[in-house]
């Protein structure tokens, strides 16, 4: 076992099921080492070396600032059934829906890049009993806004790829830390190879706006989509063009977004209502009361031109479906 005077860091842990007084070591980088050593031990008083990672953590110096590094940070995350957490670049932890999350305890590396506040990296590893290896079980990329309050924009999930079955006794951080910059920069275009993951407490603040706007308390209704408006109240809030459509868009359930969109409108958040729904009709121009929502938020910011465009497209789609009597009166009036 490593002298005390070597760690650097030490973490309780319980990421072996059975074993007792599990730690994680971060061994301190001797001069001229190009990493710092991790350790998994077990045990008490004699520990034993469950894992240990040589090149798990490289001592990265950075581009822009010689002085300063770049590397991996060493935490655990925590996981129930379909949610597990994650920690964005201010070191906030976030709770998000994951269909696949495993319940257990996780070792976490996050990635770390002196002057980087706009996204980083969670990778996820967790011990598997039939290997007897910490394995990488999720990549998942965090993203802030960067050009405002730096609040969480999006969570997203991304394929292992050559990761796949890695174990952290093999994980070579250098190399990993140089593919996930690319990554990043791959999967703003490629936006199809990632899951975007929505956070409890959005789901939450939605659900209970949608049943305060239901029962018609207008009080409720405005302070829970006061939420949802990023930089705080009116006078300081985010230009909704920095943020509201990576935070709030799902490709894979537009429905929702649609639905948050017409609360926004709902609740005078003209701005926020019309860049959500804007995309929206963009990516599904088949989803019909979104031109509805659309040209009510235009209306609401006095772009008259702009709700007639969408007040007409929506009833030409009604009519087209046969729905011409349930088109309500105020879309004849305005267009």
């Amino acid at each position: 076992m490593p002298a005390s005077s070597q760690v650097i860091k030490s973490l309780d842990v319980n990421l072996i099921e059975g074993l007792r007084d599990q730690k994680i070591l971060i061994l301190k980088a001797e001069p001229g080492d190009q990493t710092q050593r991790l350790l998994v031990t077990a045990n008490g008083a004699q520990p034993s070396v469950i894992v240990e990672a040589n090149l798990a953590l490289p001592v990265i110096k950075n581009t822009y600032s010689p002085a300063s590094y770049d590397g991996f940070d060493v935490g655990t995350s925590s996981a129930t059934d379909n949610v597990i957490n994650v920690v964005d670049v201010q070191g906030e932890t976030i709770p998000v829906k994951y269909a696949s999350a495993k319940p257990g305890e996780y070792l976490v590396l996050k990635t770390t890049e002196d002057g980087n506040t706009k996204y980083n990296f969670n990778l996820q590893f967790k011990y598997d009993l039939d290997t007897k290896k910490l394995v990488l079980k999720n990549l998942l990329l965090v993203t802030n806004n960067e050009s405002c309050d730096r609040s969480l924009v999006g969570v997203y999930a991304l394929p292992l790829d050559r990761f796949n079955s890695k174990s952290l006794d093999e994980f070579n951080g250098t190399k990993a830390f140089e593919y996930l910059k690319a990554l990043h920069i791959e999967s703003q275009s490629d936006k199809n190879s990632r899951e975007k993951l929505m956070p409890v407490d959005v789901s939450t603040n939605f659900d209970l706006a949608l049943a305060a706007y239901k029962k018609g308390d207008k009080v409720k209704f405005n302070e829970y989509m006061t939420y949802f408006v990023a930089g705080g109240n009116e006078d300081s809030a985010c230009a909704p063009e920095t943020y509201i459509v990576d935070k709030y868009y799902f490709s894979k359930n537009p429905g929702w977004s649609n639905d948050l969109g017409f609360l926004f409108e709902e609740s005078g958040h003209y701005g926020e209502a019309t860049e959500l729904l804007s995309y929206v009709v963009a990516n599904n121009p088949d989803r019909v009361v979104a031109y509805l929502n659309l040209a009510d938020s235009y209306w609401g910011i006095g772009n008259k031109e702009l709700a007639a465009e969408n007040y007409k497209k929506y009833n030409s789609l009604m009519v087209q479906s046969g729905k011409s009597a349930k088109i309500p009166k105020r879309v004849m009036e305005r267009s």
